[in-house]
């Protein structure tokens, strides 16, 4: 599922989020951070997310290959995992057959984790994988445990959401060489 967050005119270029979740309930909290990165990219930015089941990302086929692709290419991958109780492995290999950004490219992971209800018994299991993985795919991670959902995002994400749209801007602007002129 797509969408489109900012309507106004763009001119910084684009930000694509890619959302990975593992339960249903979990659609609403994707929807806040999607917005939150919009409201932090600002008008400037076109943002498009997307998210999708695990379910749906593991399906064989070109639907499959597709979504991968889509997913490599994202400047923000989100996972959000809210039942620590057990592992995740098939979501860990998923990730791990992303392959890495482009080097110069800068992207970000963001791991949206537990909940009130779930105190993270996988918790520590969890995050270093998310850690690891980021590493190897050339990305920050960075987490948020996913029961204060309704925090202001500015104190945790805004700081990571600028420099990423920094790095993106300066490979967006072109580089003007000037050539010398000759005064007579």
């Amino acid at each position: 599922m797509r969408s489109n967050l900012c309507q106004e005119p763009v001119t910084g270029g684009k930000l694509h989020l890619f959302s990975i979740y593992t339960e249903f309930g979990a659609c609403r909290r994707i929807k806040w951070i999607a917005n939150s990165i919009g409201r932090l990219a600002g008008h400037r930015w076109q943002c498009a997310s997307e998210m999708w089941k695990l379910d749906s990302l593991m399906s064989n086929g070109a639907m499959g290959r597709m979504l991968a692709d889509d997913a490599a290419g994202a400047d923000v991958l989100i996972v959000v995992v809210s039942s620590l109780a057990q592992r995740q492995p098939k979501l860990m290999d998923w990730l791990a057959s992303l392959p890495p950004l482009t080097p110069g490219r800068y992207g970000m992971l963001i791991g949206l984790l537990g909940d009130d209800d779930d105190k993270g018994q996988e918790l520590d299991w969890t995050a270093k994988q998310l850690i690891h993985l980021a590493r190897e795919g050339n990305r920050k991670f960075i987490w948020h445990w996913m029961g204060h959902h309704d925090a202001d995002p500015s104190d945790w994400l805004a700081e990571s959401i600028e420099t990423l749209l920094a790095r993106k801007q300066s490979v967006l602007q072109p580089i003007v060489v000037r050539e010398p002129v000759a005064v007579f």
